[in-house]
């Protein structure tokens, strides 16, 4: 990864120009992302300024889709999950335990002193000051008076036993309302070992419960009525709470529940009218209101960062397929600054339309997006390729500007891909107009099936649709008007301009053809040649026809100085070989300036300035080394540098080979093929294809390619009967 941002900053810096104008885009992009994205402060005012028991000045309508928690409605579902929990209470077994033993010791006690010679007033008090409080005095001295003590105290043992293994239990003073009305869970601790009882509250005794509860059990062992109510009377003074309520327990219960109850979630539908102009603003809408502005404010970071980062995740992907594109077919910088703000312009309508249409259905608004447009330009100027890796830039620009929306982002890039692959395929304008046509058709069957997906009414469909139709349809024909005018002030090689420069009724082809007619014929035939062995590689065949159709158009100037136009006598017999070797090499230079003014494409004022590379005017050369062993090749060198890109190459190669050619006596297909070999083999050994990306690959087919269309220029003929004595 740091490799690769090396190479980008690297590359940035090799092309400042051009990183300034990234920079100022994406600083654009931010901005407009900051006022009209997402998040941006423009939609977070729409909701203030609105306040519960006014009337409304405005419709507000949720901008987005927005689920939020219902507060009262979660409160109210929290507090009957918490009423569902069972409290817990503690019982104390060590308490029970001293509740009998205390019995026990005054059971004991009382039958000691009972046996005693002691008068029953001073029991009576050594039992008070022993067990004070316990039993009022008539029931100590009911107790003393009865024959059947014993059995008493017996049966008061068992009953108080009984109530305290059932527990007596001591509530809390806020009570127990806040848990669950109908049962609650008893922990005893058995064997070290904590076991826990469910019981209902009717089963649950209190202190207010025990004369109750006593008597049931007294009632149980069916004890006469005295016996009975003595019972009562002693368990009664006995009994104590040994069942508590266990707080902690019960609290963490009811947190634990607490934190799994499941928030109320409410729902307000993108395009949901929350607050009516000039109806008073309900509570209930109100708190709509502020559930969407929370909801806005809280995913505001979010959504701007995120949108942010899907725009520099564009521009980086498109700096690498611009990388990726510009390896095969360097960019000229206007060229590359019109893409630039083509893609930011481009991201502002996206804004917009996204500002415009958010609160519609999914899809409404895309219709102001012309995709068709943008990709379409891109592929009539730079090729389908590039035009496909715009589109994919183009649709991370629209996810940016339309918060993710996925219908905005499929119809994006399936119209840009038709809008490409259409333009691309269009040979003449008059196709560019039937893929206008084209265009709508697609656009309008992809939104059909977008809008399938949402369920929509069928007038609601057939509007969209339609609205999306003539969409693709006015893109395409803008493409038709700006096309033309992107040529002529960018000067750039698509494909229609190439054709109708290839019109060889053209003012300076025709002026080529009167001038110097036999260089026009040479001209025609580097073109055949080119253009087959141009497609034959995969590479440009208009724009090696075009360049082959011009690249001697220097010669006009001098015509007669050139072996293909002369008539008899050869003006080079009279002069010396440098200045032959001067008025050869002008040419090019003077080619150059005339197809500069006749503003050319630079793709075809590069192959007229580059077809004859740096090599050598040999024969004027060697004629001029037999004279004067001293002279420098430079000096005979033509004046411009080794072709850059396939096409210069190809023409540089026909050129040579188609002039070449003419002196061959008796051109065989084989006598063409050893030819064409060695002069191939000559301009890769001098280094005049080094710059222009042929491969020996491509070399070998464009050996055969020539081959071919030589083989068909210099056929042989029949001799018809007669034709000697006519031709003497």
């Amino acid at each position: 990864m740091s490799r690769v941002w090396r190479s980008i900053v690297a590359s940035l810096k090799r092309n400042r120009v051009f990183a300034i104008h990234l920079a100022v885009c994406i600083v654009a992009a931010a901005l407009l992302l900051m006022f009209f994205g997402p998040g941006s402060v423009a939609i977070r005012r729409d909701y203030s300024g609105i306040k519960p028991g006014e009337v409304a000045d405005r419709d507000i309508v949720a901008g987005r889709e927005v689920v939020y928690v219902d507060e009262e409605a979660t409160a109210l579902r929290r507090d009957a999950e918490e009423r569902l929990v069972l409290p817990v209470f503690q019982f104390d077994s060590g308490i029970t335990r001293r509740a009998l033993d205390y019995f026990k010791d005054f059971t004991e006690n009382f039958r000691s002193l009972s046996t005693q010679d002691i008068a029953q007033e001073t029991v009576l008090l050594m039992l008070q000051s022993k067990f004070p409080g316990k039993l009022p005095p008539q029931v100590l001295a009911d107790l003393a008076k009865s024959s059947l003590k014993s059995q008493i105290l017996v049966y008061a043992a068992d009953v108080l036993a009984a109530v305290l293994d059932g527990g007596v239990f001591s509530l809390p003073t806020e009570g127990l309302l806040r848990y669950n009305q109908d049962y609650f869970e008893l922990k005893r601790l058995i064997n070290n070992k904590a076991e826990l009882e469910q019981r209902s509250m009717a089963s649950m005794v209190t202190e207010a419960d025990l004369p109750d509860v006593i008597r049931a059990e007294a009632e149980r062992r069916h004890l006469a009525r005295p016996i009975s109510s003595l019972v009562e009377s002693i368990v009664l003074g006995f009994t104590v709470e040994n069942a508590f309520f266990d707080e902690a327990s019960s609290l963490s219960r009811i947190k634990r529940v607490g934190a799994k109850v499941e928030p109320v979630y409410k729902a307000v539908g993108r395009s949901e009218l929350l607050i009516r102009k000039g109806e008073m603003v309900t509570e209930e809408s109100y708190a709509k209101l502020v559930a969407v502005r929370s909801a806005v404010s809280r995913s505001d970071f979010g959504l701007s960062l995120r949108s942010l980062g899907l725009l520099l995740a564009a521009a980086s992907l498109g700096y690498f397929l611009l990388r990726q594109h510009e390896g095969a077919a360097p960019f000229k910088m206007p060229s590359l600054l019109m893409g630039l703000y083509s893609a930011l312009a481009f991201y502002a309508i996206v804004l917009l339309a996204s500002r415009a249409g958010q609160h519609q259905i999914s899809l409404e608004g895309a219709y102001f997006l012309p995709i068709a447009l943008f990709s379409g330009i891109g592929a009539a100027i730079f090729g389908q390729r590039f035009a496909f890796s715009y589109t994919v830039v183009l649709t991370m620009l629209s996810a940016s500007a339309s918060n993710l929306n996925a219908y905005w982002m499929v119809f994006v890039i399936l119209a840009g891909f038709f809008a490409a692959m259409t333009i691309s395929t269009a040979k003449t304008r008059l196709d560019l107009v039937l893929a206008c046509v084209l265009q709508a058709a697609i656009q309008f069957g992809v939104s059909v099936i977008l809008l399938l997906q949402q369920g929509l009414r069928f007038q609601q469909l057939a509007g969209i649709s339609g609205y999306m139709a003539m969409n693709g349809f006015i893109s395409g024909a803008l493409i038709l008007a700006i096309l033309p005018v992107l040529e002529q002030s960018l000067n750039l090689a698509t494909r229609f301009r190439l054709l109708e420069l290839s019109d060889v009724n053209a003012p300076a082809l025709k002026e080529l053809l009167t001038q110097a007619p036999g260089t026009y014929a040479h001209s025609m035939n580097v073109a055949h040649l080119a253009e087959a062995a141009a497609e034959d590689i995969g590479a440009n065949p208009l724009l090696a026809r075009v360049g082959a159709y011009y690249h001697d158009l220097g010669k006009i100037e001098q015509p007669e100085y050139f072996v293909e136009n002369q008539r008899g006598s050869n003006k080079h017999d009279d002069i010396n070989p440098r200045l032959s070797a001067t008025v050869i090499r002008s040419h090019v230079k003077l080619g150059t300036e005339k197809a500069r003014e006749l503003k050319l494409p630079k793709e075809v004022v590069d192959i007229v300035a580059q077809h004859h590379g740096n090599s050598v005017i040999t024969w004027f050369y060697d004629k001029a080394k037999k004279e004067d062993e001293t002279i420098r090749p430079e000096d005979f060198s033509y004046p411009g540098s080794p072709p850059v890109g396939k096409e210069a190459g190809i023409v540089m190669l026909a050129d040579s080979i188609e002039a070449s050619s003419r002196t061959i006596k008796n051109p065989t297909v084989p006598r063409l093929d050893v030819h064409v070999r060695e002069m191939i083999m000559h301009k890769v050994q001098n280094g005049q294809l080094d710059n222009c990306e042929l491969t020996l690959k491509d070399l070998d087919v464009i050996r055969h390619s020539f081959v071919r269309i030589m083989a068909g220029q210099f056929h042989s003929r029949i001799e018809y009967p007669n034709q000697k004595e006519k031709d003497l």
